[in-house]
């Protein structure tokens, strides 16, 4: 006869899990999505319904393109070089040499920092009075280097090259592991073949790989596209609005100005821009694959 822990076995493991995500995911995003629709007066205390005019007023608002603007550019320049440094470090450190395992070790020192820490790192490197960064271009000659956080022409670039240099290791960790898995008698019969290394890494180790760097690629691009904790700690969105993202924005509104049910509306105007863009995307990958 079957206890009681045997029928249930799946409901009490699976249990504990759900009521984490019911709590702390599902209820948080229902809350966020009825906030949205309110605005809160401080000088009253109260909640005060407003329908679809926070949406309505998104859509009108100038900071509100400015900063789609910087957070397509920002996340798609940075995973742009994350993936080409990413499948090119794991392609060349997955080849036999001495010292390898000690220079990947190395390589993924970045991926375990937290992002404001980062930024708080580069915005001491970049100071202009007194920076390390500033101080070695001095001494190659470049002595007028721009006030590199203070710049609205470099911030941003600033911001994607931060990005990329703490989480190119993700992509080079997720094909690395992949490329450490493809059969060697593959590349041993295109040697004998006659390719040489070129036409062996273009025609058969990045089609095997293609599926890792997807997986790689497009976990990278949600999280890049939500980038909040870098800027925070780096710029503050700024100078002016020239590294204000979509998260940020949204923050910005939430905490800053206390205007929370905008704030909320555009969080939610943002995962839907996200939902759609990389439901097209992973779509399209998948047909790619099967032709």
């Amino acid at each position: 006869m079957k206890t009681f822990l045997d029928k249930h076995e799946t409901k009490l493991l699976l249990g504990p899990a759900i009521v984490y995500l019911a709590i702390f995911a599902i209820f948080p995003l229902i809350y966020s999505l009825g906030i949205s629709f309110f605005e809160y007066d401080r000088i009253k205390s109260k909640w005060i319904f407003v329908g679809l005019k926070n949406y309505s007023g998104i859509f009108t608002d100038p900071v509100f393109w400015k900063a789609i603007s910087n957070t397509l550019l920002m996340s798609g320049t940075a995973l742009l070089i994350e993936i080409i440094f990413g499948v090119a470090l794991a392609i060349f450190f997955g080849q036999r040499m001495f010292g390898a395992k000690l220079v990947r070790a190395l390589l993924v020192i970045p991926m375990i920092l937290n992002p404001v820490v980062v930024g708080l790192m580069f915005r001491a490197l970049l100071n202009p009075d007194w920076g390390l960064l500033n101080y070695f271009f001095a001494k190659v000659g470049w002595e007028n280097t721009p006030i590199w956080l203070a710049d609205p022409k470099w911030t941003l670039w600033v911001l994607v090259i931060v990005d990329a240099w703490q989480w190119t290791p993700f992509i080079f960790v997720v094909v690395f592991a992949r490329y450490q898995a493809l059969p060697h008698d593959v590349f041993e019969s295109a040697r004998v073949d006659g390719a040489n290394s070129l036409q062996i890494i273009k025609s058969i180790t990045l089609p095997l790989l293609y599926s890792a760097i997807v997986f790689a690629a497009v976990f990278r691009g949600v999280d890049s596209f939500r980038s909040f904790d870098l800027v925070y700690g780096l710029t503050f969105g700024g100078p002016g609005r020239a590294t204000t993202t979509l998260s940020f924005y949204a923050f910005e509104n939430g905490y800053v100005y206390f205007r929370y049910g905008y704030g909320s509306a555009v969080a939610y105007v943002m995962v839907i821009m996200a939902s759609i863009g990389f439901f097209f995307l992973l779509k399209k990958l998948s047909l790619r694959k099967q032709h």
